[in-house]
């Protein structure tokens, strides 16, 4: 516990420090990273007269000639992110675990004149005690493709990737990264995206990589008929309307697992999504609005299930602090009757869990929930977050899931629906472009439903993280 400690100081000074710095300079710095590494440009480096940001640290790594045209060039990068993290009674299981994690990742992207590139990124895992799934791998591609891109008609531009690549859709509510682990998720994918302005549309098919412990042993399985990985495919659209101000998403996605268990099905699972989402700015008012429709089959047993989430914010003062209230709300169907031969549990396939709560334990499937949060900005670079969910079972005869789509614990006719309650806050602040902190806890309160069905204990969890990118 003591290093927990020590690492919260550590981040309270750098917090203090970090803000007299940032105070006594005003210099534009160039677009922040992307979150997804492969989508990021350097072009603005090709020509330093017509370059519109000052120079930036790391900025030798990114343009890196090749040619005397300077159209063929090498980009690098990487990052660092380091975290302590602690449970107490984890899984509602009485115990404290505390222990140190860090990722490490580089990344290289070879443009090779306008048309042509390569994208390589690898990533190390670590945790301190024993191996966890999802967060230690000696080292591993965790994407790797080759892109090609070219204008058609003159007014849309046609990308084509073949290879390991990250996929994130819309808010992450089917296909997310799964960033809170080290292993973040990724595809072995192709992928066709046509682009006009801000509307866009891309066709898929993958299958999601499967991580291992050792040095490069997560196979490449998009041409393996035997592989058992589970596979996605799809095509996901997008529009804007009132003059960019509202975006509308529409989608259908399909889905296939080997084996999967839901409720009292298990077996082979197909099962198609079809989805449209909502979201925009309109003055102080941000929404953010989802329907999901599903169908299929998992084992004998036919699908009919839905989803359907807000999630809105209104912008109370906009004053220094810009404060924020939400409110989100979320309703996944659960199964209906035990033994028969139909099942309405929503699966959120490859959902990023971190967007259902800060503490990350629940999926939406068979959970209805309610979450009010405030949200404001005490300084410039830091963000502070709190929420306080409520969750209930949607149907009393299914049961509780774990991320991302697991049966965590069976219903054994336990009638009462209320899993918990949690609250939580989160601190982001951003010393500079390089490095940012989080601070983040949660606190779940078990409800009449964990209570009944196995070990209940309330579980705490607190984060400290600090992450650089270059």
């Amino acid at each position: 516990m003591h290093l927990l400690l020590k690492s919260l100081i550590g981040f309270l000074f750098l917090l203090g420090f970090s803000g007299l710095l940032n105070g006594q300079t005003e210099k534009a710095t160039p677009p922040a990273f992307q979150n997804n590494r492969s989508q990021e440009s350097y072009e603005y480096l090709i020509n330093a007269e017509t370059n519109p940001y000052q120079k930036a640290f790391g900025d030798d790594l990114k343009y890196i000639p090749l040619a005397d045209s300077g159209s063929i060039y090498l980009s690098l990068g990487g990052s660092y992110r380091a975290r302590m993290e602690s449970f107490t009674n984890r899984d509602w299981t009485p115990g404290e675990n505390t222990y140190y994690s860090q990722r490490l990742s580089t990344h290289a992207s070879l443009q090779l004149g306008r048309h042509i590139r390569l994208f390589g990124e690898v990533y190390h895992g670590l945790t301190t005690g024993e191996d966890k799934f999802f967060q230690d791998d000696d080292i591993d591609w965790h994407q790797g493709f080759i892109a090609f891109t070219f204008g058609l008609a003159k007014k849309y531009e046609v990308n084509i990737s073949l290879g390991r690549q990250e996929m994130d859709l819309g808010a992450a509510r089917l296909v997310g990264r799964r960033d809170g682990t080290n292993m973040r998720r990724s595809f072995d994918l192709g992928r066709i995206s046509l682009t006009k302005g801000a509307t866009k549309a891309q066709l898929f098919y993958g299958k999601e990589v499967s991580p291992q412990f050792g040095a490069f042993d997560n196979v490449f399985s998009l041409f393996d008929e035997d592989a058992t990985n589970p596979e996605i495919w799809g095509i996901y659209t997008e529009w804007p309307i009132i003059e960019n101000e509202h975006i509308i998403e529409a989608y259908y996605l399909g889905f296939q697992s080997d084996v999967s268990r839901m409720s009292d099905q298990i077996g082979k699972e197909t099962r198609h999504s079809i989805g449209i989402r909502s979201h925009g700015q309109v003055g102080r008012f941000i929404f953010n609005s989802e329907l999901i429709y599903q169908f299929g089959e998992l084992g004998e047993s036919s699908i009919s299930a839905y989803n359907f989430e807000t999630d809105w914010k209104y912008i109370l003062l906009t004053t220094k602090w810009r404060p924020m209230l939400g409110i989100k709300l979320d309703f996944s169907s659960g199964d209906r009757e035990v033994g028969d031969d139909k099942l309405q549990t929503f699966n959120p396939i490859f959902v990023n869990p971190g967007i259902y709560s800060l503490a990350a334990i629940n999926t939406p499937a068979n959970l209805t929930s309610f979450h009010p949060s405030f949200t404001f900005f005490p300084l410039k670079e830091l963000t502070v977050y709190m929420d306080y969910a409520l969750f209930y079972r949607t149907n009393r005869e299914d049961g509780l899931y774990a991320p991302p789509r697991f049966l965590n614990r069976e219903p054994n006719g336990i009638r009462d629906r209320h899993i918990g309650d949690v609250v939580g806050i989160n601190l982001k602040y951003g010393v500079n472009r390089n490095i940012s902190l989080n601070l983040l806890s949660s606190f779940f309160i078990a409800g009449g439903f964990v209570e009944a069905s196995g070990p209940s204990k309330n579980i705490f969890y607190l984060a400290a993280t600090i992450h650089f990118l270059i």
